[in-house]
């Protein structure tokens, strides 16, 4: 793995490492089938994520819907345990710990969950809820009368300090008395009252009011400059993270293809992926605004994951080599049937798209000699509608014993590569 630390801080020292870490989750399917396929069907939610987070450092996770950011800091925290890989916390690695030894590192590692109406209890009061870890982690040669004076001391101190005053008034009421923006500081007081030296926050500010936000973000800044806290932020607004985080990494499909200063990557996005989000924050000046970069199709399924680049069925700068496949034809065969302006007669010769299967780089369909050449013409033509880049991939498109076939040639070998202050996981930039 290349390693990255934040340019020009000498004194930094590395609290986290994350190397090749994997979680899989098991997919429910029939018996029969199970039988039939043999290996286990899985969702690859984080398959293969590595990075390296300093003390104090705030380090953004970015990417959309379903891309695995909230599994990876699920995993750091050993909410789950990973399928695979390391997480090194303080030169131990956590990956596999278990019962007492998780319980330990809660002092010193906390997460802040979306939702903060779902993340307190609405039958525990306010300052319980925040003085409920304090109880869980207490020694037990103190007195319980003499704990629960101590603790209310804590939590009230904790309260002011987050902003959730008055105080005295507040630590009685139950979550259902208080607004959106005091159950997140309720949640965040929960969070660190055991001065944690890892934050993971979970999209922390999602669900706020636009009038709020900021001011949970700038009280998140006071607190890590104040306790000396290091945050991994977890978020899908890029706007946020760029206010807020000092490096960023770009996740897609349970991989981070981009990673580095906020400044340089917002500056100069260097994957294509990276382009597209940039491309579609709003921005108020209409002489600043640039053309939106819209990928094309949906996001690929994550158990039957893409060969090679898995953001080449969408990338407006594939190449050849990203990892054309069979199923890659399949789509663009299915989007042109489904035109019936484009189509024409092409689904009486080429049939209907059931009829079409693929495997690995190889798709194709039963057909007789007499048909074979026909349809050959006829793929080809569907061929150039597609990117030129598939086109360029293509290896064979022909007749093998009863099945015309199309054959794309292997992707190239994809590898983290430097570029400048950042690592792009992008053929763009390997020699």
């Amino acid at each position: 793995m290349i390693e990255l630390t934040q340019s020009g801080d000498t004194e930094s020292s590395e609290i986290l490492r994350v190397e090749n870490l994997q979680v899989h989750f098991p997919v429910k399917i029939p018996l029969l089938q199970r039988i039939v396929q043999r290996e286990k069907a899985v969702v690859h939610a984080v398959d293969g994520v590595s990075f390296v987070l300093q003390t104090g450092e705030i380090m953004g996770l970015v990417g959309e819907s379903g891309c695995g950011k909230t599994t990876v800091g699920r995993a750091v925290v050993r909410l789950i345990e990973p399928t695979g890989g390391k997480v090194i916390f303080e030169d131990r690695n956590i990956a596999k710990a278990k019962g007492g030894t998780i319980r330990a590192l809660r002092r010193e590692m906390q997460i802040i969950f979306q939702d903060p109406h779902a993340s307190l209890n609405p039958a525990m009061r306010i300052g319980d809820a925040i003085g409920h870890p304090l109880w869980i982690h207490r020694s037990g040669s103190q007195s319980r009368a003499s704990f629960r004076r101590e603790a209310r001391e804590n939590v009230l101190s904790m309260m002011r300090e987050v902003g959730l005053t008055p105080e005295e008034q507040l630590y009685d009421k139950y979550p259902g008395d208080l607004s959106g923006g005091q159950k997140q500081r309720a949640v965040i007081a929960r969070a660190i009252i055991l001065e944690p030296k890892l934050l993971v926050v979970d999209e922390g500010v999602a669900m706020l009011d636009m009038s709020i936000r900021a001011k949970i973000l700038e009280l998140m800044l006071d607190l890590k400059r104040k306790h000396a806290m290091t945050y991994l932020f977890i978020t899908h607004d890029l706007a946020t993270a760029k206010f807020i985080c000092d490096r960023i990494a770009i996740m897609y499909l349970g991989r981070i293809v981009e990673i580095g200063p906020s400044k340089e990557i917002y500056a100069d996005p260097k994957h294509p992926y990276t382009k597209a989000l940039l491309s579609v924050i709003p921005v108020p000046d209409p002489d600043k605004r640039k053309e939106k970069i819209l990928p094309r199709g949906e996001v690929p399924d994550a158990v039957n994951l893409p060969l090679g680049c898995r953001f080449h069925p969408r990338c407006p700068a594939v190449l050849s080599s990203c990892g054309w496949e069979g199923r890659d034809f399949l789509d663009l065969l299915d989007e042109h049937l489904s035109d019936p302006k484009r189509a024409g007669a092409d689904e009486t010769i080429l049939g209907p798209i059931e009829d079409w299967w693929a495997k690995g780089l190889v798709a194709g369909r039963k057909t007789g000699p007499a048909d074979a050449a026909k349809i050959t013409e006829r793929i080809r033509a569907i061929l150039a509608e597609g990117p030129a880049a598939m086109v360029q991939a293509v290896g064979t498109v022909g007749l093998q014993g009863k099945n015309v076939i199309i054959e794309f040639r292997g992707p190239d070998t994809l590898a983290q590569t430097q570029v400048g202050e950042r690592i792009v996981e992008c053929l763009l930039y390997q020699n």
